[in-house]
């Protein structure tokens, strides 16, 4: 059974790409090379996903400071 997901957040990304690779590492029925393919898209989509949740963090970081300082 596939779990429901709502992907609103780089950090969902994050989770959905972690457990899909996880999955393909264990599946022994798919051809080694489709699967390392595969595992290195999602590998891709993840590192993305992880650098846009760096930057989110970051920005409301800054926003709070800025909110602090009565400068937004």
């Amino acid at each position: 059974m596939v779990k429901e997901r709502r992907l609103n957040k780089p950090q969902d990304v994050k989770r959905l790409m972690q457990e899909q690779i996880n999955i393909l590492r264990q599946d022994e029925d798919i051809d080694p090379i489709k699967r390392a393919n595969a595992i290195g898209y999602l590998s891709n989509v993840f590192l993305g996903a992880y650098k846009d949740g760096d930057v989110m963090q970051k920005l409301e970081e800054i926003e709070s400071e800025l909110k602090k300082k009565g400068l937004k």
